[in-house]
């Protein structure tokens, strides 16, 4: 009987070695999204800065911390991993020496994702300021590049998001935009708020071409800026969210607060020094979508 009950309990032991052996291997790799295991892989070479908010608000690549927040700063589920949670809040930088002088980003894209509803029926009504480098100096309110989203178009109750980026050219004084809207057979209206949705704005100073991408579809009423030339910014810059240029967030030379602060999500920040390709801002959509 002995030998019999050494037996059994040997091959148990076996069997559970081997059930070990079984789970420690490796988990096998996640099928590559258009080519990429993750966002961090598209246009590496020409990515300048990267907001994670994965419990933190350093900027990934230099570790800037910010210099000032306003009013409430949290984090949230985000489309990958956490996210800034902005509730009538702003973050400010201090400048970041990859997307800080003058000509760092005289052809840019900015990828990011917001979560944000229109406030046309509230009191707050307004613009949401999502994300901008800002002229620290600044007498106006708009920045050097400027995503933002008319909230103040549409009743809160609307689906439609109104997507509105714009730059603001040193190079030739000229300020720039583009708007999701319907322009003859150009456009699209983007059904994006109360949602996580993907928003990317290109420049491309060559074909004068500022895109807006919304979900990894151009959606942009007007790209053609005619003969603007490659972006020159105005310099110290600063990166903010949640802002325009305004003096209660520290622009002593800004107008006072007209645009309310922002009350959005806002996740994977990423700001590159070239016009992405459409498939590259593809990607980061499906990416994303992954939460990858």
């Amino acid at each position: 009987m002995k030998k019999t009950a050494n037996y059994f309990l040997s091959s148990v032991a076996a069997a559970a070695l081997m059930t070990f052996a079984g789970c420690s291997s490796d988990t096998p790799a996640l099928p590559k999204i258009d080519g990429f295991n993750n966002s961090n892989e598209v246009a590496t070479t020409n990515l300048k800065a990267h907001w994670t908010f994965d419990d933190t608000n350093n900027e990934r690549l230099s570790s800037t911390p910010p210099s000032n927040t306003y009013g409430t700063v949290g984090f949230t589920t985000g489309k990958i991993g956490k996210a800034l949670q902005l509730t009538s809040g702003a973050l400010v930088f201090p400048s970041i020496a990859n997307i800080g002088s003058a000509n760092s980003l005289g052809n840019f894209t900015v990828s990011l994702w917001v979560k944000a509803s229109n406030n046309k029926s509230t009191a707050s009504a307004g613009a949401t300021a999502i994300f901008a480098l800002l002229y620290a100096d600044d007498t106006d309110i708009w920045g050097n590049i400027n995503m933002l989203a008319e909230t103040g178009a549409h009743l809160s109750t609307s689906d439609t998001l109104l997507l509105k980026p714009l730059l603001n050219n040193a190079g030739n004084g000229n300020l720039q935009d583009n708007i999701s809207v319907v322009n003859g057979s150009v456009g699209k209206h983007f059904l994006g708020a109360k949602d996580w949705a993907h928003y990317v704005a290109r420049w491309n100073g060559t074909t004068h071409q500022f895109e807006i991408f919304a979900n990894g579809v151009n959606v942009g009423a007007y790209n053609d800026r005619g003969t603007t030339p490659a972006l020159i910014m105005r310099t110290p810059v600063k990166a903010v969210f949640g802002s325009l240029s305004y003096k209660d967030i520290g622009f002593a030379s800004a107008p006072t607060r007209g645009i309310p602060l922002a009350k959005a999500s806002i996740d994977d920040v990423r700001v590159y020094n070239t016009p992405l390709a459409d498939k590259d801002i593809t990607a980061l959509y499906k990416l994303g979508l992954a939460g990858r």
